[in-house]
């Protein structure tokens, strides 16, 4: 059999049909560009993930969460099962300990000045937040243990959200209202973009903890917290501790749930990791159905393709080819047609996800595994529609052909 021959033979069949070709190949296309695009968007989504987690939630770091066994407020009202008081205890009772911060969040509020309005999330943090929270302020000053201890009516805001209501103008010194709390603004937070949950961190506004508890939620419980411990080595011993800790503080009775959520570094990696497993799959799945369309359209042009062409395999047989080399010529021409398409919509799907990159906030990561990933599914997609066509082409008999 001369292989040479034959694919010269398939590539002169495909060139003669160019409507045909180009119909075979759009399919395939469409759905390699897709299946590169949205792989970029996945493994940049998971590396701008853990890239935040791992700038905010360093390995010697435990959070707490207010409420067992939720990551947020309930459904049925706000969880009031952390006080301030916690991590005072926390730090003076537990060993490995080196600093805490407690943390409430009012979600929404609309924030003026002057004309302009715009709704944003309020976090009530301590003076202690660069330290604990590993953010501090790009310029100014962040609030100090007076603000807290008085409750002062000070703020830093996020460049978003200064950009939002300021403009070009300074913000430093210059007064907002949230709700009916008038708030003067210290600072301008260093920026840190999306969190875990897909919140915009540059778009909030801090205030002192026990300023946002008094004054612009009455309450006197925290939504949350955090503990910085000496050892990262010792995270999940001390982490057992702090739920031990806090069912003896809230007089919690053997069998009762914990009131209080611990997550350990470990944790969050294991959740973001496993979310972005699961989106990592399903994303691409979509790009998979495009292409299984694109094996039917192909499988069955080829069928009417060996339908038109049972004279040329008649002669072929005739004069002495055999049904092998008919079944390998007809494979080759759709399996040539998908690597060829495959290229073309890899190099489509690397632009596309360069392009959407540079002009969106979205991260897009094209990896050497999503390129092989797009190429290998063309090639099984050309084999897979090629089967069939192949097989009924290679089974004719050359007598019945040639009538």
């Amino acid at each position: 059999m001369n292989t040479k021959l034959l694919f010269a033979g398939s590539a002169r069949m495909m060139m003669r049909y160019k409507m045909r070709t180009f119909f075979m190949a759009i399919g395939i296309v469409v759905g390699v560009t897709a299946l590169v695009f949205m792989r970029a968007m996945g493994v940049g989504a998971e590396q701008a993930m853990m890239d935040t987690v791992n700038k905010t939630f360093s390995t010697a770091t435990i959070n707490l969460v207010a409420g067992g066994g939720h990551m947020g407020p309930r459904a049925g009202g706000p969880v009031t099962s952390l006080r301030v008081a916690d991590f005072d205890a926390i730090e003076n009772q537990i060993d490995g300990v080196v600093i805490t911060g407690a943390m409430q969040w009012l979600p929404s509020e609309d924030i003026r000045y002057q004309g302009n309005t715009r709704q944003m999330s309020i976090y009530g943090y301590t003076d202690q937040t660069e330290a604990v929270w590993l953010r501090g302020v790009e310029y100014g000053e962040y609030f100090t243990s007076e603000d807290i201890e008085s409750a002062s009516r000070v703020a830093v805001i996020g460049q978003r959200a200064a950009e939002a209501l300021f403009g070009d103008e300074d913000p430093i010194g210059k007064q907002i209202q949230a709700g009916s709390v008038p708030l003067r603004i210290k600072g301008v937070l260093e920026l840190q973009g999306i969190d875990t949950h897909g919140a915009d961190k540059d778009d909030e506004i801090h205030v002192p903890v026990t300023t946002l508890m008094r004054r612009l939620m009455n309450v006197d419980h925290v939504f949350a917290g955090r503990v910085i411990i000496d050892d990262p080595d010792n995270v999940e011993n001390v982490g057992e501790e702090i739920k031990l800790l806090m069912r003896e503080r809230h007089s919690l009775n053997e069998g009762e749930p914990d009131d209080v959520v611990v997550i350990t570094p470990n944790l969050v990696q294991d959740i973001v990791s496993n979310a972005n497993r699961v989106l990592g799959r399903y994303l691409p799945a979509a790009a998979g159905v495009a292409l299984l369309v694109a094996a039917i359209v192909i499988a069955n042009i080829m069928l009417i393709a060996v339908k038109e062409r049972v004279p040329e395999i008649g002669i072929r047989k005739a004069v002495g080819a055999e049904s092998g080399q008919i079944n390998f010529q007809f494979l080759t021409e759709t399996v040539v047609i998908a690597l060829t398409s495959g290229l073309f919509g890899i190099g489509i799907g690397m632009i596309a996800a360069v392009a959407f990159g540079n002009l969106s906030d979205v991260p897009m990561i094209v990896t050497p595994g999503s390129l092989a990933l797009g190429l290998g599914a063309a090639v099984l997609v050309g084999i897979f529609a090629g089967v069939m066509p192949a097989r009924q082409a290679s089974a004719m008999d050359p007598v019945n052909a040639l009538r």
